[in-house]
This record gives structure tokens, sequence and C-alpha cells, in this order.
């Protein structure tokens, strides 16, 4: 699990017991970053001219608690409260950037978090072939930074039909070819769907190369992740075992990850 999630709790009349998601505190790869979620509409509508002053409290409570991990990164589980925030339970579990970890504490925890703000930020709401390309451009970004000389590999065409449109897979050499894809929860079956064509693309690349090994590396939420409903959860597990059965009828390898970061090591351990 790669990210920590730490959810921040204000409450605007001290001795209530009224809490908000006032903020989210993350750390991916090692990787440490806030948001304020509470949307300024809802800040103005409580507190008027004085809203500003508040985004302000925050943002200086959020650079206090930047501060005090950098200072100490093994601090995440016992964070004190700081200008009247509060952390809540820190949760470990696997995200694929930071923008997908604040999502998920606002999913989590905020009926008053600006999504669309987060989701826009991210571009987390991408499916189909812009996802896709989203994931493969992340990973390959890792990727380089480990092994520039793999650059060549990336994006290389290949004619699997006489007369037709060279089709570009993700990375190639002469020990792998591989395809990205993404496994979306909120829409799984356009996503298998379009993970079989990569299957069948990928077995008919095999042959015209001679490539001795072949997949997908399925990048997915994780069935950890929480913000997954069970019904997701339970389809994300059902969707991925079918799709590695039919990987292997054909010979060809289906390799889940939660992560660019996962992705980049599975990449670099067939390369």
């Amino acid at each position: 699990m790669n990210a920590r999630l730490t959810p921040l709790f204000w409450e605007p009349v001290a001795g209530s017991g009224e809490r908000l998601t006032a903020a989210a505190l993350v750390e991916v790869n090692g990787v440490v970053a806030s948001d304020i979620l509470l949307r300024e509409d809802t800040l103005r509508c409580m507190y008027g001219s004085a809203a500003e002053g508040i985004q302000n409290l925050f943002q200086t409570a959020l650079d206090a608690y930047h501060a005090l991990l950098r200072a100490d990164p093994d601090h995440h589980h016992e964070l004190p409260p700081v200008f009247g925030l509060t952390p809540g339970r820190t949760i470990r579990t696997d995200a694929r950037d930071i923008q997908d970890a604040v999502r998920m504490i606002a999913l989590l925890h905020s009926s008053l978090a600006n999504i669309s703000s987060v989701d826009e930020a991210g571009e987390d709401c991408e499916s189909g072939e812009a996802g896709n390309l989203r994931f493969a451009t992340q990973v390959k970004k890792i990727v380089l930074e480990r092994a520039r000389r793999l650059e060549k590999n990336f994006n290389c065409p290949v004619r699997l039909l006489d007369q037709g449109d060279d089709v570009r897979f993700g990375f190639m050499s002469r020990k792998v070819l591989l395809h990205f894809s993404l496994l979306n929860p909120v829409n799984q079956t356009a996503s298998v769907k379009n993970a079989r064509a990569k299957l069948w693309e990928l077995e008919r690349a095999q042959e015209l190369t001679n490539v001795p090994m072949a997949g997908i590396i399925m990048g997915n939420p994780g069935l950890e992740n929480p913000t997954l409903s069970e019904k997701q959860r339970n389809a994300l597990q059902r969707n991925l075992d079918a799709l590695e059965r039919e990987a292997d009828s054909v010979t060809l390898r289906l390799w889940p990850v939660s992560s660019a970061e996962a992705a980049a090591n599975t990449l670099l351990e067939v390369a």
C-alpha cells in the first residue's frame, strides 16, 4: 500500500460536537500533499466576508502539518490538533496519485467537499482511451526516471493486418509486448470490453513478432480501496479473474496493479 490518508476535521462552534471535514492530508509514495475540501460557497454562507480568513487559517494549519511531517515523516499517526483542525484516523491504502488520494478522503468523509474541483484537478473521471492514455503516460514517466534507455521501447507500432493501419503498443522489447489499460470501477463493462480487444491485438502481434511474452498491465483501484462499494468490489474481483483466465487461454499475461508506481515496477521486471 503506497498511500496514507488523514482527514482533518473542524468544529465550527467549539464544544458543540459538530464536525466538518475541512481538509485532506495525504502521503503518496513518500510525497506529502494536502487540500482544503470545504467549498468556498459553504464558507461564505457561514461566515460572509470573514470566509477568506477561515480559508487562510486552514491553509496555515496545512502548512504547519507539512512542516511537521517534513521534520518527522513517521509522525503521521500521532498528529496533534493545529489551529482548530483535528486529525482523524489515518488509513493505509493504494492510490494512483495525489488527487486520487484526496478524492478518497472527500468521498469517505465529506458531503460538503468540492468533488468536481478535485476531479477537474486530477482528471480523475476520465474513462476509456483517455484514461488509458493518462495511465500509460504516468507509467512511462516513472520508468524513464529509472531507465532512460527504454524510451525507444514505448508506443511502438505494429501492423496487424495487411492493408490495415498500425496499432501502437504501450511497450515493446525483444522480451515483452505490453498494452496498458484501466479497469474503471464505475464503468467496468466498458473497461472489460476494451481489455478484451487489447488481448486480441496482443495475440495477433505476438504471432507476427515472435516476442516471447505479451500481456496487459491493468490499472485498477485495488480490492482494498475504501471507496469501493461491496458490489463494485465483487465485480472488480470477478472481472479481473475472468480477464486473467482469458489471457491464460491464449498464453498471454495479465498484471493487475493499483498504482502507476506498481505498474512501472512490473514493467521493469519483465522488460
